[in-house]
């Protein structure tokens, strides 16, 4: 919560988060910002995604989608999102500038 509080965001409409895993963050994120917010958790697991779907629908979390998606090859258009999410998978990333410029 407090690296939320941080950025500084309130309401956003599409929240990204790179590197979901199961989907925790992606979870909380689309419970605590809410029905109007949108978020997209990508990972690279197949078993991950089916793992977080099945978490949000067990939770009642309908807000919360997740992809396999390679972070350094997403086909989202620019500025899909109005946040980005992307806590402990940078260090993942073999490129990290790609990462970055991503």
């Amino acid at each position: 919560d407090k690296m939320r509080e941080w950025s500084g965001a309130t309401s956003p409409a599409k929240v990204l988060d790179v590197g979901c895993g199961i989907g925790g963050t992606s979870r909380h994120l689309a419970k605590t910002f809410g029905a109007g917010t949108s978020v997209t958790g990508i990972t690279l697991s197949p078993n991950q995604v089916k793992r977080a779907t099945e978490l949000a629908a067990e939770q009642g979390v309908p807000n919360a989608q997740f992809q396999v998606m390679n972070a350094l090859e997403m086909t989202f258009p620019d500025d899909t999102f109005d946040l980005v999410w992307a806590c402990e998978s940078g260090e993942h990333m073999p490129d990290k500038k790609k990462y970055v410029e991503e």
